[in-house]
């Protein structure tokens, strides 16, 4: 890695965009290429073979004017029953933070796209469509960098009769979240309460499907209080149901641990049907 007392000076002479060939203390000839970008000062030297970076620390008035853009574009998109757009569906050319959030779930480029899962620049988000008989009945948008709040957006309008659902098997896996619900879906059937509260919409859709259900909410303390309220609430119809448990929220679980973690619960269940 070079020194960036080596490039750094050169560097930040170019405008934004520019780059420029100069010497290198490495020998005699201008062999190093600097480079100006947007986001960071970089460097390479064509005789040593390193590379040399340095982020660029935004200014105070480009944080303020940042955190601007993003309000007024979260003000936008809020107001929008149909989800943001344009829309940018290729993960590949998302920022990183953006595709890490996807990624560390688990959810390779084309499960993303199966999903329709896209990053909205405007608002720097990434947004969750969720579908329901071939039209997008809701969406929530996730902010991707830590600073921007809320974390998580979604349109003015009724969601406790959105029920987004993942995958098809002959029971039904209730979560908290759609990330969850989808991440269930890849190996099951996953179905998303939108929070720890059994809507009646989604109760009713319950019943009406005649499957048992597995709850996996998330293992927080709200999770867990949520947990026992959903069971009250579907023994009570006679929905045959069960809790799952597990020391990390649905999404972070591969295939095969949803697996492990949900066919005993199951098969338990089912002998006691």
């Amino acid at each position: 890695m070079l020194d960036p007392s080596s490039f750094l000076p050169a560097a930040k002479r170019l405008r934004v965009g520019g780059k420029a060939r100069v010497d290198h203390d490495c020998g005699p000839g201008s062999t190093m290429i600097v480079n100006h970008k947007p986001e960071a000062f970089t460097a390479w030297c064509f005789r040593c073979g390193e590379a040399g970076f340095v982020p660029k620390e935004p200014t105070l008035a480009e944080r303020v004017e940042a955190m601007k853009q993003r309000t007024e574009g979260d003000r936008l998109v809020a107001f929008s029953v149909q989800p943001p757009g344009p829309a940018n569906q290729d993960p590949q050319s998302w920022p990183k933070e953006a595709r890490l959030w996807l990624y560390k779930a688990g959810f390779g480029n084309y499960e993303i796209q199966q999903l329709g899962f896209y990053y909205h620049e405007k608002s720097r988000r990434v947004v969750l469509p969720v579908v329901q008989d071939g039209r997008v009945v809701y969406w929530q948008a996730r902010a991707v960098e830590k600073e921007h709040q809320p974390k998580y957006l979604g349109p003015d309008t009724d969601k406790s009769r959105v029920v987004p659902r993942y995958g098809s098997a002959d029971h039904i896996v209730l979560t908290e979240d759609i990330l969850s619900a989808a991440k269930v879906g890849m190996v099951s059937e996953g179905w998303s309460m939108m929070g720890t509260n059994l809507f009646p919409a989604t109760l009713s859709a319950i019943i009406h499907s005649g499957k048992p259900v597995l709850v996996w909410l998330d293992p927080d303390e709200a999770g867990v209080r949520g947990a026992a309220k959903t069971l009250r609430a579907l023994r009570s119809v006679g929905v045959p149901c069960a809790n799952v448990t597990s020391k990390r929220d649905p999404k972070l679980h591969t295939r095969r641990e949803i697996i492990d973690l949900t066919v005993p619960v199951l098969n338990q269940l089912r002998s006691s049907m």
